[in-house]
């Protein structure tokens, strides 16, 4: 119970920690979040308050498999191919034709032709054969008009897309029994004219042997005729068909059972879809099943149709020349008719040869009945389209929804506003707080001093100046001291010194204790001070330090370790011909070692500037050099060079007990950083933490017991 209320507890303390990671990235950043998120409400409100509203209105149309029956003259039965019917009826509604139609329909039976219209909209409803189709336009009305009038002209589409083999076929027939009355009335002016020529009254019923083959010869002709019309026909009707609608194809047994194995596979991958992804092994297989089976569907297909077609193609032709040989044998048994045998017989044979022209057209013109009444009745009774739900004039616009957009654009915006937020701070790469200075280098943050420029340094002198000099019981003349003060330019680098109640000293003295509980046991007495670049106030620090701990009542020595940019001669303006580099260099008698008008402060600085100053501090007389002064000071700290680009304060850093590295807050980069570190690490460089230096804004150590406005020494 113990250990859960521990795992519970350490879990709670995570939660926290990255709640209150989360509140430092944002909070000084906060204004970004609100600029971002009043942006882009604003936008969405004026978009919303602008917009023209739009009705949608939605009818429902079911489309069922097609069972076309197209009359043929050897009454042949045609079925439809379903595979991609329902697919194909989708397309055909989404079509501009088919949208034009409907538009220019509904602007010219409307007033009003400014009417905005969108659409049509097709979603079929899954599992089923029915399809949703909606309209959107600025008119309630328009809409609901609009997806009633599309229904009407796709059920016109589809009855007279049904009629087209019949109508195929009456066509032919018409120009048939066309031609075939042309010739049957010349042939009876002819057969009229020969009988007022010759004055024949009648003839007699008793035929020859010539007469009767003729007779025969006819009639075969005759015959031939219409097995070529019946022909031709059904390979005129072919001809315009598409592959899956030849009857072979639907009657073949091997198309049906490569399509019900798709429509297996299609229904397994349907399923499956809704668990795995396309990429998935087994969705890729299945995938590559359903597409080579549809080639091979539609490679038999083709080929199925093709040969019908040549079949048809090739009986056509064997009637035909069986009707040209007829015509051959009839018209030469004719002339054996004429040369051999009276007027009479020549009468009979016209005679014979009207007669089977009038049954030839009584057939035609039955046929070409039966053509209109089939393509009538299919249009009328065997239609698959129905309409299931009606279009109704809608009551609201789709987009009236303006307070849910602008909570979504509000949305929106804090979702831009955040990721501008982790954006900047992920492209921030400087250090702002002890805990980075933790993570990134594993090293303690011993404190951190403010720049002169923060609110909090300002804010705390205005209060100081203001607390001191404004109360009457004060003897000290407030507006003389307050004139004094401001004309004084602030000299940071001894500023626990100089200014021993300013908001500084609280810093270095955190930093001292810091330093001192550094190491367990006795406290480090030789310390080097660097950075890894140029400008990030080591020698400040470095100087401050030194009078913190001189405060203290220790006698403390400062050694000027930059042989390269000495600065500290120049701050206790004195000179600087004898120095560091004077006694390594064998040219000072004594240790170099200079009061200062501090109390307890002594200064070493650099002397001349050597020519290899690596070579002249890597020795063992600046080890002595070193140990001789412990006898004497309490505390050494060593300004030195930048860690990066000289070796200087990696040499220094090794005679030290321990070794600080100052950054500046907010602008020195983390590779900076992280490389001094290894330079440090390589050399097996004590390093004792960081001080963060020139912290501008509170935002800078925000979320900290660093704060500077509730900080309170007592």
């Amino acid at each position: 119970m113990d250990n859960y209320t521990n795992s519970d507890d350490i879990l709670g303390k995570d939660e926290k920690f990255q709640i209150e990671k989360y509140w430092r990235i944002i909070k000084p950043r906060l204004h970004i979040l609100v600029i971002i998120c009043l942006f882009v409400t604003a936008a969405a409100y004026i978009k919303v308050s602008t917009i023209t509203p739009i009705y949608k209105a939605t009818g429902l149309l079911m489309i069922e498999p097609e069972n076309r029956n197209t009359i043929t003259f050897d009454n042949q039965v045609f079925y439809g191919f379903r595979g991609e019917y329902f697919n194909t009826q989708i397309r055909i509604l989404q079509s501009r034709s088919l949208g034009k139609d409907v538009r220019e329909e509904f602007y010219a039976a409307s007033r009003d032709k400014d009417i905005v219209i969108q659409g049509p909209f097709v979603e079929p409803v899954e599992d089923t054969h029915l399809v949703e189709i909606s309209y959107r336009s600025t008119h309630p009305g328009a809409a609901a008009e609009l997806v009633n009038l599309l229904f009407v002209k796709f059920i016109e589409f589809k009855l007279d897309l049904k009629s087209q083999s019949s109508k195929l076929a009456a066509e032919y027939i018409n120009r048939q029994i066309k031609k075939l009355q042309e010739s049957l009335a010349r042939k009876e002016k002819e057969m009229h004219e020969y009988s007022n020529r010759k004055e024949l009254f009648y003839v007699s019923k008793e035929d020859s042997t010539v007469v009767k083959k003729f007779s025969d010869l006819n009639q075969a002709y005759t015959e031939a005729q219409i097995e070529r019309i019946n022909k031709e026909s059904l390979y005129q009707e072919l001809k315009g068909m598409s592959y899956e609608s030849f009857p072979q194809v639907s009657k073949s047994q091997l198309i049906d059972s490569l399509k019900n194995t798709y429509s297996g596979l299609e229904s397994d991958y349907k399923r499956k879809s809704q668990i795995f992804k396309p990429s998935y092994p087994e969705m890729v297989r299945l995938k590559s099943q359903m597409e080579t089976l549809q080639e091979r569907i539609q490679t038999e297909t083709r080929d199925i149709a093709r040969k019908a077609l040549q079949k048809a193609k090739s009986e056509y032709q064997s009637a035909k020349k069986k009707e040209d040989s007829l015509r051959e044998l009839l018209a030469n048994q004719k002339e054996v008719l004429l040369s051999t045998n009276a007027d009479a017989i020549y009468y009979r044979s016209l005679n014979i040869e009207v007669q089977n022209m009038r049954s030839l057209l009584n057939y035609l013109v039955r046929k070409q009945k039966e053509s209109v009444v089939s393509s009538r009745l299919e249009g009328i009774q065997t239609s698959n389209i129905k309409i299931i739900d009606e279009a109704e004039e809608p009551k609201t616009p789709v987009n009236a929804g303006k307070q849910k957009t602008l909570i979504l654009a509000a949305l929106l915006g804090l979702a831009l506003g955040f990721g501008v937020i982790f954006l900047l701070d992920y492209l921030d790469q400087t250090i702002k707080t002890p805990e980075e200075v933790q993570m990134l280098l594993g090293l303690p943050a011993l404190g951190i001093i403010p720049s002169t420029t923060a609110k909090a340094v300002k804010s705390y002198d205005s209060y100081y100046y203001r607390y001191t000099y404004g109360n009457p019981g004060n003897k000290k003349n407030p507006e003389e001291n307050k004139k004094k003060n401001a004309s004084k330019p602030r000299d940071i680098e001894l500023i626990n010194f100089l200014e021993p109640d300013s908001w500084f000293v609280e810093k270095y003295r955190a930093i001292r204790t810091s330093i001192m509980l550094s190491t367990p046991g006795e406290s480090p007495r030789i310390i080097s001070i660097s950075s890894a670049l140029p400008s990030e106030g080591k020698t400040v620090t470095t100087l401050n330090l030194a009078v913190s701990f001189s405060q203290l009542g220790k006698k403390v020595l400062v050694i000027d370790g930059d042989l390269r940019r000495p600065k500290l001669h120049k701050i206790f303006k004195i000179k600087n011909d004898k120095g560091l580099s004077s006694y390594l260099a064998g040219r000072a008698n004594s240790l170099v070692v200079l009061k200062t008008h501090i109390p307890k402060l002594f200064l070493v600085p650099s002397g001349p500037l050597p020519p290899h100053p690596a070579e002249l501090i890597d020795s063992e007389m600046m080890a002595a050099f070193l140990e001789k002064l412990l006898e004497k000071m309490d505390f050494i700290f060593i300004d030195t060079p930048p860690l990066l680009g000289f070796k200087d304060a990696v040499v220094l850093g090794r005679h030290a007990h321990g070794m600080i590295l100052v950054t500046w807050t907010a602008k020195t980069h983390r590779n900076a950083l992280e490389k001094a570190k290894q330079e440090l690490d390589q050399f097996n460089i004590r390093t004792l933490g960081v001080v963060l230096n020139r912290a501008v804004e509170k935002r800078h150590i925000y979320g900290y017991n660093y704060n500077y406005y509730n900080y309170s020494y007592k």
